[in-house]
């Protein structure tokens, strides 16, 4: 079968059979503090220029997810308990706590509601995380194994997004300070959200899967 179309039904199916991807984080769940950090304005717009400090480009790991709207990640379904996206993920939560479960390098964040997934949030790579990493550096994600079926990535524009699925019910004007989302485009099942980043138009930098 030709890559491409094994990584298609990978994505869809949310298995990880077209090859073998390395493990992820495996640190145990850190405090509830850390967990919660907001990083602040300052540290978003450092986190943007910061390509001076770093010495190789991140990498995917952990398996190949699928975003579904209304359903979830790949086999990881809204629904799930902490046990069931820990064993799919093939790792511990980074952070762990009674709202949310998050994979920093994996740039994926499951909210929790009495201990089951209610919404998944991925993100683009080099968005603020929360909190310090080992050298004191604001925390980053990494990057995101997957994308919206058939080939919809982070860091696309609107107009090649909506070529290939389509126009969203509605637009939501916002600004974050912290992420650069910009905008927020509501389909059914998913929120899209567009970030501005120097110089350039806006972006895919993040999805919310939620419940239809």
């Amino acid at each position: 079968m030709a890559l491409a179309g094994c990584f298609a039904i990978s994505l869809v199916s949310g298995c990880n059979r077209c090859s073998k991807s390395p493990p992820g984080h495996t640190a145990g769940s850190s405090s509830a503090a850390t967990a919660s950090a907001a990083p602040s304005a300052a540290a978003s717009a450092a986190a943007m220029t910061t390509g001076k400090r770093r010495k190789g480009w991140p990498i995917p790991g952990g398996p190949r997810l699928a975003i579904l709207a209304g359903k979830g990640l790949g086999s990881i379904r809204i629904g799930a308990t902490v046990a069931t996206v820990e064993r799919h993920m093939q790792a511990k939560c980074d952070d762990l706590t009674d709202k949310v479960c998050r994979y920093v390098a994996r740039a994926v964040e499951f909210e929790l509601e009495d201990g089951v997934v209610v919404a998944a949030r991925v993100h683009r790579t080099y968005r603020l995380a929360g909190g310090k990493d080992k050298n004191g550096y604001p925390r980053e994600y990494g990057v995101f194994n997957g994308a919206i079926p058939p080939d919809v990535r982070f860091g696309m524009h609107i107009q090649g997004v909506q070529m290939t699925i389509g126009k969203p019910k509605r637009v939501e004007q916002v600004n974050d300070p912290v992420l650069g989302t910009k905008e927020l485009h509501y389909y059914p099942g998913m929120v899209l959200e567009f970030d501005q980043l120097p110089d350039a138009p806006l972006v895919l930098g993040g999805v919310r899967v939620v419940p239809q």
